[in-house]
């Protein structure tokens, strides 16, 4: 089980309705599930193909394009509407 020391993620990152094909997002990438605690472990880029096809509790795993042109799969913490992430109530 992996630890989740995202706690403030936004309800968006969990729904299959809220994220589309291109839209930007920060992403949890598999091999870094145990121990990514901060923004600075997670992977950011812009969603090519979302591979979760019902929400999901621990965000939706999607494909995205980096920055770099490298293709990633993981899981989403946060979305980025408008040049500024979005966080949870908390």
């Amino acid at each position: 089980m992996e630890k989740d020391y995202f706690k403030d993620r936004s309800l968006e990152s969990k729904l299959i309705n809220s994220i589309n094909i291109g839209d930007t997002v920060y992403i949890c990438e598999k091999d870094k599930q145990r121990s990514a605690s901060k923004i600075e472990d997670l992977t950011k880029g812009y969603v090519v193909r979302r591979l979760t096809r019902h929400d999901h509790p621990r965000g939706i795993k999607v494909e995205i394009k980096g920055t770099n042109a490298k293709t990633s799969i993981g899981r989403v913490v946060y979305l980025v509407r408008n040049n500024k992430i979005l966080y949870g109530d908390k």
